[in-house]
């Protein structure tokens, strides 16, 4: 009998197959695609041979303490870590023993480091005798798992059973023993919880953790990765956004991978019902060619799905079609594990629909057809101020059209230890500057979950889709009546439109703005009449009403971004007075001058 969840430990134990985990479980010889890119990964496997490897040290680790700069140690330990799993790939694929005595000077070095986490997520003091669990040691513990899977009985003893003496007691002992005393492992709304759990199944599979860990531990995993699922929406829609539903999702479906083949399908968590429609959440955020809706702590730019991911999901559920055909539309992240080295799914599906209402996070987005590369399409948040990854963005939207996102969302900023801490809300990333919101007397929406905004309608038509939002509750009351905001995504036109109508009742006088986020080379070209300049076309704002109002033009400068670029961009507010306001902004796509007239 197939399910999705265990009940107990000894579920596990009738479910398990020994004569399956008597042979690679990862990736089997006879599953390797032909159009492995050989002659490149052997070319960077060379240059890796000859590298000094990297080296995260103890001043880096100390920095983030002091400076709260993170990029320093954890630049090197992540390329450890890559390039070591580089070199397990080219020795899989070549059996060169250059290679290989290369991979295991990169193990033994990272068993050799005191501890797999980041500084970020430990404490200033260590104590040496608390065994620390964070994503990284965690994806470490995947990472060489997989290697013993793979390449066990080509390592020299030694290296191997360091491996082993270290997964059991940095990960295995610990996790077996306690789960609960770490807090990502029933934080079922966090990323942290797929990545930790999966990663640590993973790993407890691959690297054939000895009895009674491997049965508990796959337990424990297997139920709190199914309540991981239960927090996703209906619809397969997940609140921290497309960057972490991209991280949390690979290492879970990495554990289903590798417990679905160790149980011959008797666990299969594919089969839980939001991960089986999940992979349309992806499709439905891409914004051609390459971007995706990029709401919360998302990189706007730069962001590339796992291929083993893509895979996974396209082999085992039904939303995962749909995934598949993204994949044939953009590049994805190759190499990031053994996995990416299977043959691939062939069957996709085209989406149909070419909108949605992601009820359970309080997204929509909508599209004027899936064929137009170059087409508008219209991103909106509702939700509440107290998410994960979370920023001020309640009534927040994006649109997209010729390719760019002219009114957008900022996505993630450089990581630092202020910008998860008391600096967060003081940053333009997180707080309402880098949005387009409402302002009352200067200040926006309320920080926390009960400071929250709703879609009360998502109507479509043929013509138009018509959006209505109350974002009354999303600030404090003490000043606001009622706060309303109404878009209509216009698809009869040559290139879409947008119309946007903000409505605000205050409690007493007060100033009232609406600030616009604007993406590209920005021209004023009347008193309210705007271009925005773009690579493939333009867009022109039109400031309807407040007839009175005062336009400004704002600009955020030196942003540093997630990737460590830095770049300004300039927004629009719309300013007025009273008790009460009407905001009526019209923004026209246009490629040549003579369409807006």
């Amino acid at each position: 009998m197939e399910m999705y969840n265990v009940a107990d430990v000894k579920d596990v134990k009738e479910a398990l197959s020994k004569e399956v985990l008597s042979n690679p479980i990862v990736l089997r010889r006879e599953e390797v695609r032909e159009d492995i890119p050989r002659d490149e990964i052997i070319k960077s496997c060379e240059e890796l041979v000859k590298m000094p490897i990297p080296e995260a040290k103890y001043s880096y680790f100390r920095e983030f303490y002091i400076t709260g700069n993170r990029t320093h140690y954890e630049a090197p330990h992540r390329s450890k870590r890559s390039n070591m799993y580089l070199l397990a790939i080219g020795t899989f694929l070549t059996g060169r023993e250059d290679f290989l005595l290369r991979l295991q000077d990169y193990i033994w070095d990272i068993c050799n480091e005191i501890t797999w986490c980041y500084p970020a997520h430990l404490p200033e003091e260590l104590n040496y005798d608390e065994p620390y669990i964070d994503l990284f040691a965690s994806m470490t513990a995947e990472q060489l798992g997989e290697i013993l899977d793979l390449l066990g009985d080509r390592l020299d003893r030694n290296v191997r059973e360091r491996v082993k003496y270290e997964l059991k007691r940095r990960i295995f002992i610990p996790f077996y023993e306690n789960p609960d005393r770490y807090w990502w492992a029933n934080a079922y709304w966090s990323n942290w919880c797929a990545v930790c759990t999966g990663a640590i199944g993973a790993s407890a599979i691959a690297g054939r953790a000895e009895e009674p860990y491997l049965s508990k531990i796959i337990f424990d995993v297997t139920q709190r990765l199914n309540r991981y699922l239960d927090y996703f929406d209906d619809e397969g829609g997940w609140v921290e956004g497309i960057g972490y539903w991209n991280f949390g999702l690979t290492h879970l479906t990495r554990f289903a991978d590798s417990l679905y083949r160790i149980t011959e399908g008797r666990i299969n968590i594919f089969e839980h019902p939001k991960l089986q429609v999940t992979g349309q959440f992806p499709v439905y955020c891409y914004l051609p060619p390459d971007r995706y809706a990029n709401f919360g702590d998302c990189p706007p730019w730069g962001l590339k799905l796992n291929r083993d991911l893509v895979m996974l999901l396209a082999k085992y559920t039904t939303g995962g079609r749909k995934l598949k055909w993204l994949a044939s539309q953009v590049e994805m992240r190759e190499l990031e594990n053994f996995r990416c080295l299977r043959q691939d799914v062939d069957e996709l599906e085209v989406p149909g629909d070419t909108s949605i209402h992601f009820r359970g996070i309080d997204w929509v987005i909508t599209r004027r057809n899936w064929e137009d590369r170059l087409g508008p399409i219209l991103a909106v948040k509702a939700g509440n101020n107290g998410e994960p990854h979370n920023q001020l963005d309640v009534g927040h939207f994006i649109f997209h059209v010729y390719g760019q996102s002219f009114l957008h969302d900022l996505g993630s900023g450089l990581y630092t230890r202020q910008y998860f801490r008391e600096g967060r809300y003081k940053n333009p990333f997180c707080n309402a500057e880098g949005h387009s919101l409402i302002f009352i007397d200067g200040e926006s929406e309320g920080i926390g979950k009960e400071f929250e905004g709703k879609i009360i309608s998502f109507d479509r038509g043929e013509d138009r889709d018509r959006i209505l939002l109350d974002l009354t509750r999303a600030y404090p009351q003490e000043k606001v009546e009622k706060i309303t905001r109404t878009l209509e995504f216009l698809k009869d036109r040559r290139d879409g439109g947008l119309i946007l109508e903000d409505d605000v009742l205050l409690k007493g006088e007060g100033k009232i703005e609406s600030r616009i986020q604007i993406n590209g080379s920005l021209e004023r070209v009347g008193d309210k009449n705007f271009i925005v300049r773009g690579r493939y076309g333009n867009l022109f704002i039109e400031i309807k009403e407040p007839a009175g109002a005062v336009v400004e033009i704002g600009e955020l400068k030196n942003l540093e971004f997630h990737d460590g670029s830095v770049k300004d961009f300039n927004f629009l507010r719309i300013i007025t007075s009273g008790k009460e306001a009407r905001f009526y902004i019209v923004f026209t796509p246009f490629r040549e001058r003579d369409e807006i007239r």
